[in-house]
């Protein structure tokens, strides 16, 4: 597993082994995960904490407020809310910037 600078990996969340988390994640039980790649979501439950999944690599990103109280002002004001990514699993690509990583440390 790499972990990137100003990331947080909190009580609640499992990374697997081979996950990329890069610079500025946060990983929270209560913080979904948006997987690009599946088209799914990752979100914690009752019985289940925040897992992300082997080799996945999660980069920080956003997404707008689309409901709930403030919705309407949070559009006119152009907000956003904090949201990590799967981008990618990991490939031939990653390992070598990963390897090169680890040399540079």
């Amino acid at each position: 597993m790499l972990v990137g600078g100003n990331s947080g990996v909190y009580e609640g969340t499992i990374v697997r082994q081979g996950a990329v988390l890069a610079a500025g994640v946060i990983l929270t039980r209560g913080t979904p995960v948006f997987d690009l790649v599946n088209g799914t979501i990752l979100r914690a439950n009752e019985e289940l904490p925040l897992i992300i999944p082997q080799n996945a690599v999660v980069v920080p990103g956003s997404r707008a407020v689309s409901k709930g109280k403030g919705h309407e002002r949070s559009q006119e004001w152009g907000l956003s809310l904090y949201a990590p990514v799967i981008v990618k699993y990991r490939d031939d690509k990653t390992d070598l910037s990963t390897t090169l990583e680890d040399l540079l440390r």
